[in-house]
């Protein structure tokens, strides 16, 4: 773990209070002291995610992972603790310049990569701004509706025809051209010369959830083919991982709870030009897992918006599928006439698409009903029979009991049917699929993979002693030197061990305990786990000597137990006499019995 000025991180970690930042990815429930939701780093039905805003501590029951604020971005976020502590100091404006580490958070070569991609983002953004070259490329964004102010904002460009400008410019400015080309950045023919592959393109820079340029979308401006083009896949860029406009996006999705997703650059731009702010879109690519993830962590609710042609409807279909399997509300917004988002918005305006498409967007069973009807002639009596059978199936997949009721109605209505036999078809399938969910669980449960989960197994009265006296010297520094006289490092269980060297120290140190950086000082996931466990239990703020006493004669007792097991084993092994060994067996047999029975 690379150091970094102590009063430093206190600072930032003070100032990112921790119940709100986790609020930024997981939906949180006041309970009591605590703040409970859905862990986001296993999945869950039911909330086992617990937040002390008091403690500035987190822990799951589920999984065990915990730790404070800076603990959790790096898990969230997948980066080290030296990028953790700078993206809360970017979160609270804290200036960087202060964070002074001896090691860099990104390799050379990496660093050498983003500032590629910083380059290439100015110069092609002033090639479309100010350059003879870019005039058709700026005719065409306007031409599309995209005026001066998104083009500045989104840092648009425009990639000359001729590379060799391109090629040029990257050279004055230090970049070895085999570099360029291992991180695709540029092309090399069988001629050994160097091509830009976005030339001639309009230039969207792809950005990752740090609002760093990673990649580029380029659109063609004339007949080439293909109409759209994405940077090669690269150790920072894969389209799988990553929505464009995420990163500006992603207050207004979090305040509004609900994410709009496009399936173009040019449908995002128009969006937002329209003050319609909590926009992403796919690259090119059906919507992922990850994907899911990313969104799951910032909203409850994602309305779809993708082309209104064949395909951006099977791609709507599959979309809706994902996200609902990860938990989200899913409409998809009904574009008449084949029309493209930006298209709609240029020609009827922002207001009109909000009010007239994304309010007016279907939930997944109105959409479905419009979607399996491609397949099927209502003329004909046995498509008719199978269409609503199949819309009962779907029907049957619904939890909400007035959703369900109310689709039943409009079935029933509009074929003329008794609303009560398309309930029963209903409910007959939720049985089944009831069954087939009791079913895989029980073939779950019968199997021999286990989880990494603890189990919650009943503890032994020294384990929870010392648990607990552990919290309350957490709590209560004042009792510490007490403890440290009384057992020391006699603890029983190892990572109590651990722990209780780092309070000693830390209260030698700072006479005073800050969990938040018991925490940090700690390498290992497993102890930092125990510690959050620990911080949460409840102390009594009235504790007597007589109650430390209890926690230390049961921690003092089982250690003496333990020395004396040690001391009898060792005999029982030198013992030559049967009767004697036997004697011995029986004493530790008696011990164990009463280890076990504490």
């Amino acid at each position: 773990m690379a150091k970094l000025p102590e009063d430093v991180v206190s600072h930032i970690r003070a100032s990112n209070d921790i119940v709100e930042v986790i609020g930024e990815y997981v939906s949180l429930t006041k309970r009591g002291r605590n703040h409970f939701g859905l862990c986001p780093f296993h999945e869950e039905k039911t909330p086992s995610f617990s937040v002390n805003q008091e403690k500035q501590m987190f822990h799951c029951f589920g999984c065990g992972k915990g730790g404070n604020v800076i603990t959790f971005v790096m898990e969230i976020e997948q980066i080290s603790y030296i990028e953790a502590v700078e993206f809360l100091a970017k979160r609270i404006h804290y200036p960087l310049e202060q964070i002074e580490t001896k090691q860099p958070s990104y390799s050379k070569e990496t660093l050498q990569l983003f500032s590629a991609y910083d380059w290439l983002v100015k110069y092609y953004h002033h090639l479309l701004r100010f350059s003879e070259q870019g005039e058709a490329a700026l005719t065409y964004l306007k031409n599309r509706g995209i005026n001066e102010e998104t083009i500045e904002r989104f840092q648009l460009g425009y990639a000359p025809l001729n590379s060799k400008l391109t090629v040029t410019f990257l050279q004055q400015k230090d970049f070895s051209l085999p570099f360029l080309v291992k991180n695709r950045i540029l092309n090399m023919t069988e001629n050994d010369t160097y091509l830009d592959p976005f030339r001639g393109r309009v230039i969207f820079p792809i950005q990752n959830r740090f609002g760093k340029t990673v990649a580029f979308g380029g659109r063609a401006i004339h007949d080439e083919e293909p109409k759209y083009l994405n940077s090669p896949e690269h150790t920072l860029f894969q389209k799988g991982n990553i929505l464009y406009n995420f990163h500006n996006a992603k207050r207004h999705i979090q305040t509004k709870n609900e994410a709009i997703v496009f399936e173009g650059y040019l449908d995002v731009l128009a969006a937002d030009q329209a003050n319609i702010k909590n926009v992403v879109a796919t690259l090119g690519t059906a919507l992922t897992e990850e994907h899911a993830k990313v969104l799951k962590r910032s909203a409850d609710k994602v309305i779809l918006c993708f082309d209104g042609d064949e395909s951006g409807l099977n791609a709507s279909y599959e979309a809706a599928q994902l996200l609902q399997n990860f938990g989200l509300q899913v409409k998809i917004a009904h574009l008449e006439n084949d029309l493209d988002p930006d298209e709609y918005i240029k020609r009827y305006g922002g207001e009109a698409f909000r009010e007239a498409v994304l309010d007016r967007s279907d939930t997944f069973f109105k959409f479905f009903m419009r979607y399996a009807l491609r397949k099927y002639d209502l003329n004909i009596d046995s498509d008719r029979i199978e269409y609503i059978e199949e819309l009962t199936r779907e029907l049957a997949k619904i939890d909400a009991p007035i959703e369900r009721e109310m689709y039943a109605a409009e079935i029933a209505e509009r074929f003329n049917l008794s609303e009560q036999t398309i309930l029963h078809d209903v409910y007959k399938l939720r049985e089944k699929i009831h069954q087939e969910k009791k079913d895989k669980l029980a073939r779950k449960s019968n199997t021999n993979i286990s989880t990494n989960f603890p189990k919650h197994k009943r503890e032994p009265a020294y384990v929870k002693a010392e648990k607990a006296l552990l919290a309350h010297m957490i709590e209560y520094p004042f009792i510490i030197e007490k403890v440290q006289e009384e057992i020391g490092m006699q603890f029983n269980v190892t990572e109590h061990q651990v722990i209780v060297a780092h309070l000693y120290a830390l209260y030698e140190e700072k006479n005073r305990i800050d969990i938040s950086e018991l925490v940090d000082k700690v390498d290992e996931d497993k102890i930092r786990s125990i510690i959050t466990e620990i911080s949460l239990i409840d102390t009594n703020e009235s504790l007597n000597e007589e109650e430390i006493n209890d926690y230390i004669r049961l921690i003092k007792l089982e250690a003496t137990h333990k020395a004396q097991l040690r001391l009898l084993k060792q005999k029982l092994k030198l013992e030559k006499n049967p009767l004697l060994a036997a004697e011995i067996g029986m004493q530790i047999i008696e011990l164990q019995k009463k280890m076990k029975s504490l």
